[in-house]
């Protein structure tokens, strides 16, 4: 069974309501700044969106294949995250596929690998700490 773009009833629509700027001498339109106040008329708004985009995503034909599918590819590479340059390094958290916690690895710079992010043999990147 295929969903038919005409079954698809739209999201809310947000205000637009602009607000003019000039930096430099450059003008700058903002037609949705009131969204920055974090108001209630905002709040409706998400709300309606996650609303919108949970009914449509519930009807997807074979959903919870596509949901297990997902996950099992999901863990399949190793993720990078929280990079912080102090100094002459780089440190970051490592999570290798399978890993239940992450590593904090520290790069030298100008001593990265030429073959990607290996903490194994690699000359300039060390691990400092674990967190496993």
């Amino acid at each position: 069974m295929f969903m038919r773009m005409s079954d698809i009833s739209g999201p809310p629509i947000a205000r637009a309501d602009v607000v003019r700027d000039v930096h430099h001498g450059i003008t700058l339109d903002d037609a949705y700044r009131w969204m920055e106040a974090d108001g209630e008329e905002f709040h409706r708004w998400l709300d309606g969106q996650a609303s919108h985009a949970r009914e449509q995503l519930d009807t997807l034909p074979r959903r919870e294949e596509l949901l297990t599918r997902i996950r099992e590819r999901g863990g399949a590479l190793p993720q990078y995250s929280d990079v912080t340059l102090a100094g002459d390094r780089i440190f970051y958290l490592a999570r290798e596929p399978g890993a239940s916690r992450c590593r904090i690895l520290a790069h030298i710079t100008g001593k990265f690998p030429a073959d990607g992010i290996s903490a194994e043999g690699a000359p300039g990147l060390v691990e400092r700490s674990g967190l496993e």
